[in-house]
């Protein structure tokens, strides 16, 4: 018996994965969630045998996490580093949807400002300026670095210190207020640097050959993290008896548990625009090349109830050309192309069901979708009438719009000075549509298709054919026109996207999701099967025109390379101009964010005080915002926040100042206004919210109004216009009250 219990123990543990996750083991609390999807069989329940291992402090965490079979990490946003470096990680799912990072001076009562910091010469440890959001936070204030008294000092909880450190709010700050040491926090968040907290991660080479086993790893990690912080008593009863390493009391994982409780991510999804502001903070600080972010991280698809129930109940009938090579063309008695290989890799994702009727007439194409006869079409692009009878997925690839000539041609600059020529396009086809619209004078020859537009170009019938690059380089070398060449471009650029029949909606949103997280590698393999660009010179056997058409090119490398660097000068421009605007503008709403109100609110009040001139404030919130979302869900109350700051913009005057406060807070500096005329404002914002339709939401807002005293600072000011605000909501919301 003991014999046969043996036998199936071994045969138990040969057949789950063994896995190691590897972590920085100075914060205890902050991994609960893996501690806990570990003790209560999380991994174990989804044949995972997992090992929790400290990593060393001097070894490379990314490397081990590389070179090793089954390993996961736990790291920040200093991530995106090694991903510009193309490291072979995937970036799994945040856990804290933002950092609790935070830029801390101890006994430094002069501080008040970030800008003091430089100006006092206060000691600074020298970790601070190598972490890339606090660097940005600096920039943004233009602080420079090299004017900080940088040294290589670490704070020590037993030691009256005096410096700035870069802590966790979740653990230093403890010991900064049980001890009650003075301290004044500078966060980079609210500097509009929003940097995601633990971000999961593994190999690709994991990714790439146990897909099954990452999706356990997530979802029982998941599992863990709601677990470990809906039973906070629970867990740290866990680290204290098997994991305190550290020798941490239970006060202090009780203060890192209730700090961290905010900052976990609700949806473990990543914000892909998040990550990408994330991203031009490391390439413009470190200087770094740019990577493909869509290639590094792991976003799965997640469809509504309506898009799941759409597609177990729908089979979509596809329609297609077969004579818009390289995107629809009949290969080996089958149905290929570049819109073919998107469709069946939407197809394999999403696992739509789906027929396909071949016609070689797209005005049928056209026809079927407008009388919903067929579903969808793989590639066309947005045109007015188009969009009377069709919707439209966003754009798979992008390509100019582009001339064909025979060889004697030179070069076309300009399409008008083609008036007096014919030129052949598709009837009804995209380039047709513009022409018309565009150069009306041109003599357009309307043909069946592109195959017939370069035939008669050929044979000198008509001056040029007109069609997109891909199209028109592949024909040329697919049948051999050597008399052919490309010869200029038109101002337009074609996005090629699906067409689907108006009334389905869902279809549209599913494959715009597939469009928004499908691999970069996966286009590119696309492209290269089917585009290869042979350069038709017909100077071989002229030895002079060779040594021309080489100058030719070496010009046009310099060329080339003076843009690139043009470019990148711009590039840099446009970055640093971005890090200013993520330290003052409110990503949501786009108006001002608190950080920069409150500087707005400071430069109003002194100026009142030296020129004696006056300024009121307004500010409001909305009425049962809380009601609104839990109803109607985050994204409709986001939607509510944008349309309000839009609405409040076209009231107010361009000297005003508009910013939100918080949440659904908002606040109104007006320069130059008496009391009486800001309470004026305030009624008329007050109605004007109260008619407006919010998509067939009822929404009012609740106002304070007062006007800026001598002896006013920013805390005195706002501290009343507060109470206004309360004192309206206590009599019955919808109201403004004046103090």
């Amino acid at each position: 018996m003991k014999l046969f219990l043996l036998f199936f123990s071994f045969l138990y543990l040969f057949a789950i994965d063994t896995i190691t996750i590897q972590l920085n083991w100075k914060y205890q609390f902050e991994f609960a969630g893996i501690i806990m999807a570990k003790e209560k069989g999380f991994y174990k329940k989804r044949g995972l045998n997992v090992y929790i291992k400290e990593y060393e402090k001097n070894k490379d965490l990314i490397k081990s996490i590389i070179n090793n079979e089954g390993y996961y990490g736990v790291g920040e946003s200093n991530l995106i580093s090694y991903i510009l470096e193309k490291k072979p990680i995937i970036l799994l799912m945040p856990i804290y949807n933002s950092s609790p990072l935070t830029l801390t001076t101890i006994n430094a009562p002069n501080i008040k400002t970030l800008k003091d910091i430089e100006t006092t010469h206060i000691p600074i440890d020298e970790l601070s300026i190598k972490n890339p959001s606090i660097v940005a936070m600096f920039k943004s204030q233009k602080i420079d670095i090299n004017k900080l008294n940088i040294k290589d000092i670490s704070f020590d909880k037993n030691k009256t210190q005096k410096g700035v450190f870069t802590f966790y709010d979740s653990n230093e700050i403890y010991y900064l207020e049980k001890n009650h040491i003075p301290y004044i926090s500078f966060k980079p968040n609210d500097y509009g640097f929003d940097f995601y907290g633990d971000i999961f991660f593994t190999s690709k080479h994991e990714i790439e050959n146990h897909l099954n086993r990452v999706k356990s790893m997530m979802e029982a990690t998941k599992e863990g993290y709601k677990y470990a912080f809906s039973h906070i008593d629970e867990t740290i009863d866990t680290i204290l008896k098997k994991y305190n390493t550290q020798n941490l009391t239970k006060d202090k994982l009780l203060y890192e548990a209730n700090t961290l409780r905010k900052y976990l991510s609700k949806t473990f999804r990543f914000d892909l625009n998040k990550l990408k502001t994330i991203k031009s903070v490391y390439v413009l600080i470190d200087d770094k090349h740019n990577s493909n972010l869509k290639d590094y991280i792991y976003m799965p698809l997640y469809f509504s109830k309506n898009e799941k129930e759409f597609i177990r109940t729908h089979l979509i009938k596809a329609i297609s050309t077969y004579s818009w090579e390289p995107f629809n063309l009949i290969k080996d008695n089958k149905l290929e192309g570049i819109a073919i290989d998107y469709w069946s890799y939407i197809k394999k994702e999403t696992n739509l069901k789906s027929t396909c009727l071949i016609t070689n007439n797209w005005n049928e194409v056209l026809n079927r979708i407008k009388l919903k006869q067929n579903d969808i079409t793989c590639s066309t692009t947005i045109t007015a009438d188009r969009k009377k009878y069709a919707l439209f997925s966003k754009p798979y690839v992008s390509f100019p719009i582009v001339i064909a000539t025979r060889n004697d041609v030179g070069f076309i600059n300009d399409l008008s000075l083609l008036k007096d020529k014919i030129i052949a396009v598709g009837r009804n086809y995209t380039a047709e549509q513009l022409l018309k619209k565009h150069y009306p004078s041109l003599k357009l020859l309307e043909v069946k298709n592109v195959d017939e537009a370069l035939r008669l170009v050929s044979k000198g019938k008509v001056y040029g054919a007109v069609d997109i690059l891909p199209v028109i380089a592949y024909k040329i070398n697919k049948y051999h026109y050597a008399n052919l060449k490309i010869s200029g471009k038109t101002p337009w650029t074609f996005d090629v996207r699906f067409m689907i029949r108006k009334d389905y909606p869902e279809l549209v949103s599913i494959i715009n999701k597939v469009i928004d997280i499908m691999p970069n590698d996966k286009k590119e393999e696309i492209y290269r099967k089917w585009i290869s660009v042979h350069l038709q010179t017909g100077y071989s056997n002229r030895y002079i025109k060779k040594i021309i058409l080489i100058s030719v090119i070496i010009v046009a490398i310099f060329v080339i390379l003076i843009i690139f660097l043009i470019r990148n000068i711009i590039k840099k421009n446009r970055l640093e101009k971005d890090l200013e605007n993520l330290a003052t503008i409110d990503k949501l709403t786009s108006i001002f964010n608190r950080y920069k109100i409150d500087m707005a609110l400071n430069e109003q009040i002194e100026i009142t005080k030296r020129y004696n001139r006056p300024m009121s404030i307004i500010f409001f919130d909305i009425d049962h915002f809380k009601k609104i979302n839990d109803t109607y869900g985050h994204k409709v109350g986001d939607f509510i926040l944008i349309e309000l700051a839009k609405l409040i913009n076209k009231n107010i005057r361009k000297s005003d100042i508009f910013g939100r406060w918080g949440g659904e807070e908002f606040l109104i500096v007006l320069p130059e206004t008496s009391l009486d005329k800001a309470v004026q404002l305030a009624e008329k914002l007050r109605k004007v919210v109260e008619e407006y339709d919010f998509g067939n939401i009822s929404l009012t807002i609740s106002l304070g109004v007062t006007e800026c005293k001598n002896e006013d600072n920013l805390n005195s000011i706002i501290s009343r216009v507060d109470k206004l605000l309360y004192e309206s909501k206590k009599n019955g919301r919808n109201k403004v009250s004046v103090g």
